[in-house]
């Protein structure tokens, strides 16, 4: 099969191109950077500069574009921002036979909307949620405890987030549009690599989370067996319909004994090729779901820490 990868950039896309070409598909790549800049750029069958996504024509009709000249089947989007612009345009790409490996669009309704995720949790027996308030609903004498965390409703990879600790912290969201306010809940960061195929078949791997960058991915985490978080997810993934691969994220508060949703990626997590690590090809089982497969059967491990490493590498040499 012939596969187009988008934002080879990112930190899933060495995972997600090698676990594709190891099962010899073709591998179209393409970021917004030179090709040259990208070590996993040489993975790839070929390479094509983007468009941003900001540019949504622009951006699709160069996919629709690439997607013809390498006879491409399927689009796999790396960036929540790239899902939603395929998300809204999904008539193009259908209109072509194209499949987009993404979550369908009643899934990506709630995923990709904080408040919408909150608010269809929120007294759910099986699911804790923080508690939290829209931004054009607050005023000073809210109904909420510091500190809190105030953060755009579509937002991703933590952009726009402000920790809040007073009123005058909280004053400048006041009738502010497209954010929300939830408690700050402190506790541990454990994320769940969770993939579903359309029968309901499903099989996740929690992590801990015990060093992350700023924009919350993962640099050194625990991998564990947990069947609170396993059902969990399992649970939150009939009820929202998942297909394919997501990551969950939650915070787990000691002094309650409770895992609080807090987001979900609809897309594979900058980890996965930590799930990967322990013998779980999410890859395959993601393309499965959008070919008529089932995924993969759930494999045993062990719990372990890990690290993922950065090497140097020679991308260019000026000739002598």
């Amino acid at each position: 099969m012939r596969f187009i990868v988008t934002a080879i950039g990112s930190f899933s896309a060495d995972c997600v191109i090698n676990r594709l070409k190891e099962a010899n598909h073709y591998v179209v790549g393409c970021d917004i950077y030179d090709g040259r800049w990208h070590a996993v750029s040489k993975d790839c069958d070929v390479f094509y500069q983007s468009p941003y996504a900001t540019d949504e024509k622009a951006y699709v009709d160069f996919l629709l574009d690439i997607a013809a000249k390498e006879y491409v089947g399927y689009i796999v989007p790396l960036t929540d921002l790239e899902i939603d612009v395929l998300n809204k345009c999904r008539p193009d790409f259908e209109s072509r036979g194209l499949v987009l490996c993404i979550q369908s669009q009643s899934c990506l309704s709630v995923a990709r909307d904080k408040y919408r995720l909150c608010r269809l949790f929120c007294d759910d027996v099986h699911v804790n949620v923080p508690k939290y308030m829209r931004s054009e609903d607050l005023s000073a004498n809210i109904d909420l405890a510091y500190p809190l965390i105030a953060k755009p409703v579509n937002g991703r990879s933590s952009e726009g987030l402000s920790r809040i600790y007073t009123e005058d912290g909280l004053r400048p969201f006041f009738n502010c549009s497209n954010y929300i306010v939830q408690e700050m809940i402190d506790g541990t960061v454990y994320t769940v690599d969770y993939v579903r195929d359309l029968v309901g078949n499903d099989f996740s791997v929690p992590r801990e989370e015990l060093l992350r960058t700023k924009n919350g991915a993962g640099t050194t985490v625990r991998l564990l067996n947990s069947d609170v978080l396993s059902e969990t997810v399992s649970y939150i993934g009939e009820k929202l319909g998942v297909c394919g691969c997501v990551n969950m994220e939650f915070v787990f508060d000691a002094k309650v004994g409770k895992y609080y949703l807090i987001d979900i990626n609809p897309r594979f997590s900058a980890g996965v090729a930590f799930t990967n690590m322990v013998g779980y090809d999410m890859v395959t089982s993601h393309i499965n779901c959008f070919v008529g497969k089932s995924i993969l059967p759930p494999v045993t491990y062990e719990e372990q820490i890990v690290s993922k490493k950065y090497v140097e590498k020679v991308l260019w040499r000026k000739a002598k």
